[in-house]
């Protein structure tokens, strides 16, 4: 009995102490990042919580689009997936009992969604089509009130680490870009991060997917989602967040690899165009690669180039509870009470009381790199084919008359200023090879940052109203729209303070008519009216009308009439 005793004890020892557990999140956000602080891309490639000037993230460019954050978060999710040309939506995920900051407010009943675009769009005459694959990202904890974004910025050539928060019903929401140090402590790299096969976490896994089921007491979607997916959907979701994954690699193999040699990434962008030309028929012991290894050779940074890893190790919590492991871990861990934890990104130090994970499952432990290259790899050639969409690769091929050989030459006419050091961009370098192929350049929706409104960094304070303020039903019925929009047209009750957001309203003379509805009720200009018909905070005002049929007038006052002296 002893013995056996004995034994029970040294597999839960094993199993409580195996590996050391990481620090808290709050030290980890301290330590300096994995990328030298010298290399070229380090100064080009900023880790500033806001993005550099003139760059917004596609996540941005998508909301301004569309003139406001939808809710409730299918809405969202429809909104992505409208920009797919075949109508399909998001993967949609539900991970219960997951890792990330806010994982102590998800469970069976309420699981965190994970959502992923996973479509590349055409190209129209005047425009090139999105290609968000592997670079749009959301998490989203409904007990939290709080959606995490991961977007890539395509100007920046760096992920955008944003939160939309106090995401509810009838709230005002607020985009603000969250601590970068703080995302990167799990997001090493800067990269998206997802486990690794068999992906127990997610209702990918039946048994994950029936303890969603039991705690809601039904098998309806959750949020729009299924409650149970096939394992191929955390599968494809994997694959994603490693095509992403591997990006701010390539960022760094166009700048750091080529140096300040412009024929290193002339030679480069020559050879992704061989490669997706004919990914079967590509020699990577051409005379050109063998030129390529040789550039690199020349300039290559003495620690190498890391690649990110995007993998976690596999986590399965129900399996964790059973046995003789799961009673040891009760029996020696602090079991969370519901509701713990970090209520929002900012709550760090609540986050850092819950019971912490084995280091071998947990995001904030340090991770070797995935690959470590060498400048005798091609990997740069494959990561700049792999940013082309396919409508690129057709629009490319037409432009050149279907002949490989004219495309690849094209590259040697582009303006040597191109190939200095810099960002590289997907959009940029298909322009410049239409340009070189004498055809006009497109649009694309997503760089110009003229009409979107200033970036918000996290924890920038609210702007607080006085008992009595005029603004009160502002607040109540149009700041969801009109404050913190990233539009900048749509931006306008923005402000630090009351007097300030109090002297843009009366600034805009177009309030008074979008609130004048008996005038324009049944009318043609009823679609001008605010709040917009389907939005909650149309049927609220209604209702608060109800009660005081003189609440439009009194909002409409604020606003000076052109007649008023």
């Amino acid at each position: 009995m002893r013995g056996l005793v004995a034994a029970v004890l040294a597999t839960g020892l094993l199993a409580a102490c195996g590996s050391e557990e990481s620090s808290g999140i709050r030290q980890r956000a301290k330590q300096p990042g994995a990328l030298a602080h010298d290399a070229p891309s380090a100064a080009l490639i900023p880790a500033d919580d806001l993005p550099p000037d003139g760059t917004r993230s596609l996540f941005d460019h998508l909301i301004a689009a569309h003139g406001q954050i939808p809710y409730p978060f299918d809405r969202l999710v429809a909104l992505i997936g409208k920009q797919d040309p075949d109508g399909a939506a998001p993967l949609t995920l539900l991970v219960p009992q997951g890792r990330s900051l806010l994982k102590g407010l998800a469970d069976e009943a309420h699981p965190r969604v994970l959502v992923a675009a996973d479509f590349q769009a055409a190209a129209t005459p005047a425009s090139l089509g999105l290609n968000p694959r592997g670079q749009l990202f959301l998490g989203f904890v409904e007990n939290a009130s709080e959606i995490e974004v991961l977007s890539y910025n395509e100007a920046a050539g760096r992920y955008e680490f944003q939160l939309v928060q106090n995401y509810c019903a009838g709230c005002i929401p607020k985009l603000v870009y969250a601590r970068r140090a703080v995302c990167t402590t799990c997001h090493q790299g800067a990269v998206p991060i997802f486990p690794q096969r068999p992906w127990n976490e997610t209702n990918g896994a039946p048994a994950t997917a029936a303890a969603i089921s039991a705690a809601r007491g039904d098998s309806q979607p959750y949020l729009g989602v299924p409650l149970a997916n096939p394992l191929g959907v955390p599968e494809r979701f994997d694959q994603l967040t490693d095509v992403g994954g591997f990006i701010p690699a390539t960022q760094r193999l166009w700048i750091d690899a080529c140096g300040t040699s412009a024929d290193c990434r002339r030679i480069m962008l020559k050879l992704a165009l061989r490669w997706l030309d004919n990914p079967a028929g590509f020699d990577a012991q051409s005379a050109e690669a063998q030129q390529l290894r040789t550039l690199q050779a020349a300039n290559w940074p003495a620690g190498g180039i890391a690649v990110a890893e995007s993998d976690l190790a596999n986590r399965d919590p129900i399996e964790e509870a059973r046995g003789i492991k799961g009673w040891w871990r009760r029996l020696t861990t602090r079991q969370p009470k519901p509701g713990e934890g970090a209520r929002t990104n900012e709550d760090l130090d609540a986050f850092d009381r819950l019971p912490k994970l084995q280091a071998a499952f947990d995001p904030l432990s340090p991770r070797p790199p995935k690959r470590l290259l060498t400048a005798a790899d091609l990997d740069g050639v494959y990561g700049l084919a792999a940013l082309f969409s396919d409508a690129d690769r057709q629009l490319l091929e037409a432009a050149a008359g279907f002949d490989a050989a004219r495309l690849e030459t094209a590259v040697d006419r582009i303006d040597e200023h191109f190939f200095a050091p810099a960002v590289y961009s997907r959009v940029k370098t298909v322009n410049a090879l239409l340009a070189a192929l004498a055809s006009a350049p497109l649009n694309y929706c997503c760089l110009d940052t003229s009409e979107l409104s200033p970036p918000v960094a996290s924890g920038e304070p609210p702007v607080v109203l006085a008992a009595n303020s005029p603004l009160k039903p502002y607040e109540q019925y149009c700041f969801a729209c009109h404050r913190g929009n990233p539009a900048k047209k749509l931006n306008f009750m923005s402000g630090a303070d009351e007097a300030a957001v109090l002297a843009n309203i009366k600034a805009k003379e177009a309030i008074r008519e979008a609130l004048d509805w008996p005038r324009y009720q049944g009318t043609d200009r009823a679609n001008k009216l605010m709040p917009p018909a389907d939005s909650l905070q149309h049927a609220r005002l209604q209702a608060a009308l109800a009660q005081n049929p003189k609440l439009l007038d009194e909002m409409r006052a604020v606003v000076p009439g052109m007649f008023d002296f």
